[in-house]
This record gives structure tokens, sequence and C-alpha cells, in this order.
């Protein structure tokens, strides 16, 4: 791109290196940002700014990568025509193209010392800071154990399911798949994420509880764990409406 961006001073530029298609409708961006200026808890999101012709098209999204030192990062982002962001970035945006991104944002994230126990609960889409927050637990947090519950609507939207199998290996983590629709062919767990559920999988009552997904989703979790005997201090999630 040729296009003269000026953004506020938090913005950094970023250059996408690597686009990957990893279900029908989600593309993984690796972006690579100056490793001075750049800086994301795990589970954090930020503001990406695009130049064009006319006025930039901004937008937020969730980190899915754990930090990192050397200033890259990667972006799972799900195509929707009506968002004029995202619609470029799947259809328009090429390998080499510059961008313009914040620091990682928001008090939705995971360091060393919150809590030994962890549960991410994520629906579709909302899957992607909760990635950040596994895959940083299973680098650098070896003593934390962290179990993900998550629902998509056939296992063909399943995303990044050859590393979750491999990461499920791990004697800390524990990944529960649930199928919502198109089960058909499908041997595990059906339906949504509810109380006989998560009952079955004998969570830690002491545990933080982060969940992200749809307005409706955030609205059934915080119902279902406080109903549960979750304390309000131990939910944690992400509103993206």
């Amino acid at each position: 791109m040729s296009h003269v961006l000026e953004v506020p001073d938090h913005f950094m530029p970023a250059r996408i290196e690597r686009v990957e298609q990893v279900t029908p409708l989600i593309k993984v961006f690796t972006l690579a940002a100056d490793p001075l200026r750049f800086r994301a808890r795990a589970g954090q999101w930020l503001d990406l700014a695009i130049p064009t012709a006319g006025e930039p098209l901004v937008g937020g999204y969730s980190v899915v990568s754990a930090p990192s030192p050397d200033g890259r990062l990667q972006l799972a982002i799900k195509y929707a025509d009506h968002h004029e962001a995202t619609h470029h970035l799947h259809a328009v945006s090429r390998i080499g193209d510059e961008v313009f991104i914040t620091a990682g944002q928001g008090p939705f994230y995971f360091e060393p010392g919150m809590s030994r126990e962890v549960v991410l609960l994520g629906a579709g889409i909302g899957v992607t800071p909760l990635m950040s927050i596994l895959r940083f637990i299973h680098a650098e947090a070896p003593e934390v154990h962290v179990h993900l519950v998550y629902s998509v609507a056939s296992r063909h939207e399943v995303l990044f399911a050859e590393e979750l199998a491999h990461l499920a290996r791990a004697p800390n983590i524990d990944v529960t798949l649930t199928i919502t629709r198109d089960a058909e062919d499908w041997l595990g767990h059906t339906g949504r994420i509810s109380h006989p559920l998560l009952e079955s999988l004998n969570l830690s009552r002491e545990a933080l509880y982060y969940f992200c997904g749809s307005r409706e989703f955030i609205e059934d979790m915080t119902d279902l764990l406080t109903e549960w005997g979750i304390p309000e201090t131990q939910l944690k999630y992400e509103k993206w409406w």
C-alpha cells in the first residue's frame, strides 16, 4: 500500500508477514511490529488501522498468540462483509502490506500469580483471546492447570484443531470441545456449554473463569457461573458489542 496514514502516537506500524485460511470463514494474520514498542498480555485485544485513499479503516481484534519479545503477533479474524476493516483484511490485504496497531488493551488477561487454576469458556470466534492465554500457560506457566471448554457450530469450524489436540497432551492442560449443530459425525460432546457439561468435567470452584463470545453467551455464562456459586471476583469476561 502507498497510502499515508496519520495516526495517534499510541499506534505503531506493523507489516503483514503471513496469511493463513484456517477455517472456511477465519484467516490468521501474522504481523511484525517493533519489538521495543509492541507489548500485549495474554488475552488482550488491540486496535488495527488500515490505510486507504479515504478515511482509515479501523477494527478491534483479539491477539491469539502468546506474548513474544520479538514483536510478532497473530490475529484470527472471522470474515464479516458488514465490517469494513474486516472485509478489507480478508478480501484486499496482502503479505507485505503495512497496517497500524496499538499495544494490547483491556483488563481481560492472565499473568502468572493470578491463579493456579484457570477455566476458559469460548463460543465460536470468542475463543481467540482464550487461545492466547492457553498458549501462554503452555509455554510459560506449567504450574497452572487450565481447562478450555470450547463450543462451535460444527467440527469444521474448530479453530486450531490440531494444535489443541497437541496441547491437550500436556499434564496441566485439558481441552473439551462441544458441537452445537451439524454433529451427526461427531463422537464427542454435543450441545451448548451448560450446567450438566460443566458438572461432568469436575472443574475447580477456585479457578479464574474467563469467557468470551456473543452477548447471549456472556449473559448465559455469567448467570450459569453465578448460580453455580462462582464469586464475581473469579469471573473474567470479554464483551464484543
